[in-house]
């Protein structure tokens, strides 16, 4: 390989860890909530923190550790996080038109790499910067960011979570639904998402009430989605 494109490479990456740096801070605060979450469901700092590097997911680990809290069966927990991750396969799918010059062997690795604050920032560079090579750089470096701000805000979180004051745990317990409301609002963009939103809520309140521990979620989850293609398929009127 030429200097030009190992320079490149590390051009792309120092850029993925620069233009990341915002995302990471604001990760930390995410991860000190998911920390302290886990704490409270009775999981170890050690399991927190793998649960956090494995599933590397954070709005399905803050639903996963509000079905733990619940005592819903693993079976569950795990079914309602894959429908939950299923996104990420669109992600990817919109990132790979960009990574065409990435080594093959590397592509299954950054599949992890693809969460939500790291899939924004690569692909606004991919779509800002196209003539640029290897974006698969890029968000190498963007993960880095991310896991490190992720993971670490998860282990301070969990070993803090049995010594902090009262009004901080009070603060770190409501960062779950804020937390939430954050990813969700942005997605609310007209009628037919206001309606999948509605659905699913009202879905996993009744399903919690009427149904086993862990099914509501995952039947309301899987509910709204279909409800949200049927109306997104119906032929439009001319």
């Amino acid at each position: 390989m030429s200097a030009r494109p190992v320079g490149q490479a590390r051009s792309e990456v120092r850029a993925g860890i620069v233009e990341s740096l915002p995302l990471g801070l604001a990760l930390v605060p995410v991860g000190l909530a998911f920390g302290y979450l886990a704490h409270t469901a009775g999981l170890s700092w050690w399991l927190a923190s793998l649960m956090s590097a494995i599933v590397y997911a954070g709005p399905s680990q803050f639903i996963a550790m509000g079905l733990v809290g619940t005592g819903a069966p693993v079976s569950a927990i795990v079914a309602t996080t894959f429908v939950t991750n299923l996104r990420y396969s669109l992600f990817a799918a919109s990132l790979a038109p960009h990574m065409r010059d990435a080594p093959r062997a590397r592509l299954p690795f950054l599949g992890h790499a693809v969460a939500d604050g790291s899939y924004a920032v690569t692909i606004d560079h991919a779509l800002a910067r196209p003539e640029r090579p290897r974006k698969d750089q890029f968000l190498l470096g963007s993960f880095v960011v991310s896991f490190v701000a992720w993971v670490g805000g998860t282990i301070l979180g969990a070993l803090a979570g049995g010594v902090v004051p009262a009004a901080i745990a009070y603060g770190l317990a409501f960062a779950t639904p804020a937390v939430f409301i954050a990813f969700l609002v942005p997605y609310i963009r007209d009628c037919v998402s206001a309606i999948v939103m509605l659905a699913a809520g009202i879905g996993t309140v009744a399903g919690n009430e009427y149904l086993p521990a862990g099914v509501g979620p995952l039947l309301a989850i899987a509910g709204a989605s279909v409800l949200g293609g049927a109306l997104l398929s119906r032929p439009t009127r001319r």
